[in-house]
Formats: C-alpha cells, sequence, structure tokens
C-alpha cells in the first residue's frame, strides 16, 4: 500500500501539475513488482487477438453477400459516420446554388408584408438568414461528424487537440489545472475487497471498516464541458442533420 499523503501534502500540490497516474491503476504489494511482466504479456495476448479479428472481419467483408464486417455492424454510428462525413464535408465546400426556403430572406413577392414576416421569425415558423445561416446548420453537421470520426471514438491526443484547435472549444484534456482531477482507489472490504474509486479523500475514516485506502492518482479532463458543451453541441448536429436530411441537395 502506498504511503498516504497528509494534508499539508494535499493542499500544497493544489496548484501543480502533477504526472498522470490514472495509466497505472495496478494492485498494490506484489502485483506493482510484476507490473511490466503483466504488462508485456497484455500486449502480446492483445496483439495475437488484434491480428486474429482482422484476418476475420477481413474474411466476411470479402465472403458475405452484403460485404459487412461484424465490427462495422457492432459499431454501425461509426461505419456511417465515416461514410457521411466525406460527402457532407464535399458538399459544404462545393459552390451551392440554393438553400431550403425556410431560411429565405424578406422578399416581397413570398410575404404580404414585412410585419407578416418579422411575425414568422419571432415565432420561429421560418427563420431566415439566407445562405448565411443554412452555412451555418451545415458547419454545425460538419462538427458532430468530426467529432464522433475524430474526437469522440479515438484516444490520439494530437487528433483531439486539432480538433478542439479548429472549431476553437476549449481542450478537455489539455493538461492545466483548470483541468486537473483526483480521484482515490479503495478496497471495498464488504464487497470482497473488490476496488471501488471516489473523489472522496477520507471514505476510509468515514467508514473505516468498509474502506481501505489503497491509491491516489491524477488525471486531466473537465467531464461537464467535455459532455454538456462538446458532446452536447455534437448532439445538436446530429439532430439537424436528420431535421434537414431531405434539403440535403443542391
Amino acid at each position: 500500500m502506498k504511503k498516504r499523503l497528509t494534508k499539508k501534502q494535499e493542499k500544497a500540490l493544489e496548484n501543480t501539475l502533477e504526472e498522470e497516474t490514472s495509466s497505472f491503476l495496478i494492485n498494490d504489494g506484489e502485483l506493482s513488482d510484476k507490473k511490466w511482466l503483466y504488462g508485456l504479456l497484455y500486449f502480446i495476448l492483445w496483439r495475437v487477438k488484434d491480428i486474429y479479428y482482422s484476418i476475420k472481419y477481413m474474411m466476411q467483408r470479402i465472403f458475405r453477400p452484403n460485404h459487412l464486417s461484424d465490427m462495422e455492424l457492432w459499431n454501425l454510428d461509426l461505419t456511417m459516420a465515416k461514410w457521411i462525413y466525406p460527402r457532407l464535408n464535399i458538399f459544404v465546400e462545393e459552390k451551392r446554388y440554393g438553400y431550403p426556403g425556410i431560411f429565405s430572406e424578406y422578399n416581397e413577392n413570398e410575404w404580404t408584408s414585412k410585419e407578416q414576416y418579422d411575425k414568422a421569425i419571432k415565432s420561429e415558423k421560418h427563420l431566415g438568414g439566407g445562405a448565411d445561416a443554412w452555412d451555418e446548420i451545415l458547419q454545425e453537421m460538419i462538427f458532430a461528424f468530426e467529432w464522433k470520426i475524430y474526437y469522440e471514438n479515438y484516444n490520439d491526443e494530437k487528433q483531439r487537440d486539432k480538433f478542439c484547435k479548429k472549431w476553437g472549444i476549449k481542450n478537455p484534456y489539455e493538461k492545466n489545472l483548470e483541468n486537473k482531477r483526483i480521484n482515490y482507489v479503495y478496497n471495498n472490504l464488504e464487497s470482497g475487497f473488490a476496488e471501488c474509486i471516489s473523489d472522496d479523500s477520507e471514505l476510509d475514516k468515514k467508514g473505516s471498516e468498509k474502506y481501505l485506502f489503497l491509491r491516489r492518482y491524477v488525471y486531466y479532463h473537465d467531464v461537464k464541458y467535455d459532455t454538456e458543451i462538446i458532446a452536447g453541441r455534437a448532439q445538436k448536429g446530429f439532430e439537424l442533420f436528420g431535421k434537414y436530411f431531405l434539403n440535403l441537395w443542391d
């Protein structure tokens, strides 16, 4: 069991960018001494398994009547996103000659009066804004599909950072004090020594008969910003894609 930090030591580290330790959640004692061996065995098993399934999926694509592998169907959202995104991106980039009528601006030939037009805008029965408003809608669709392919589905830090910079949003995984989080790992003595994770540094002191402190680990992730702002924006983009699906023509 690792030596526990005192409250004073914890306080001193509050404004310090510590190294991430969440990647090393492994039982203490003998297991810690052998973690390199477990890591090597895990890597070998993972590679063998990866090669096996790569061959299996390739054969499925060749011999199945629909040429779809299990992987494509298990991750149908990603499969569809990869097909839709490049086509939608080209549609957005190329010159377009029209946009949905709901975005049309005031025109004397379409509206009996400016007052009627303004009333329709206020009630959201009409949106207005012309081609620029339609472009903004399309960009939100692009954001959603890029999020699915390049952000949500991968653990590539560079790709994730590139995505955030492109869209001018904060990277919730950036190593800074704002994103710093600390969790504490305990053994739940009432559940057969199963491990549990909490942000409470004194959980074992509140229930000493139930919990045994194991370790403290640091990671960097603003979960609220990630799920509510970034993922929330992506969800709205997918909803816009469904709403205006029949308008994706020119």
